[in-house]
């Protein structure tokens, strides 16, 4: 079903908790991520949910430790809807609000329209973590050596906003 309508962005509830592991598991194999040598169980992070008519089309949770703002996985449905845009606007609406001074992820080297998508955003490559991924492998085994379309899977990519402070 498609929808001119733009997505509507609210908190995850307690209801939407199952929907979130689920999804979580579709996209990552698991409920937890694995970056920069950590495995971080996502399934209970807040975040937020995006809906079209009153459909679930995406999410994205968030870790903030001090001032640093972490986008620890964004998730959409589909593609090319302002979904994720949407999302993330309201992440770096927040991270202002609570005095963060830097948006921050991590996606692998394969992940060419993430990396474009957040470069789009106003997100700069701030770090290159060689052969990462190697390392996140061995906290989560079931991280892929390629992706589906070959490329191998070997470096984390580290992207951030600044925050005006």
């Amino acid at each position: 079903m498609v929808s001119d309508s733009l997505p509507l962005i609210k908190p995850i509830a307690q209801g939407d908790r199952a929907w979130v592991a689920e999804t979580l598991v579709q996209e990552w194999t698991s409920t937890s991520v694995a970056r920069l040598g950590e495995l971080v169980e996502a399934a209970g992070l807040p975040g937020y949910l995006a809906t079209l008519d009153d459909r679930r089309v995406g999410l994205v949770l968030v870790d903030v430790k001090e001032r640093a703002y972490e986008v620890v996985a964004i998730s959409t449905t589909e593609p090319r809807r302002g979904i994720g845009r949407a999302l993330m606007g309201r992440c770096v609406a927040e991270a202002r609000a609570r005095g963060c001074r830097r948006v921050w992820l991590v996606t692998t080297n394969n992940n060419l329209a993430a990396i474009g998508f957040y470069q789009r955003l106003g997100l700069d490559l701030c770090a290159l973590h060689r052969h990462a991924v190697h390392a996140s492998r061995k906290l989560k085994p079931t991280i892929p050596v390629r992706d589906t379309a070959g490329v191998r899977i070997d470096h984390e990519l580290e992207f951030e906003l600044l925050l005006e402070a």
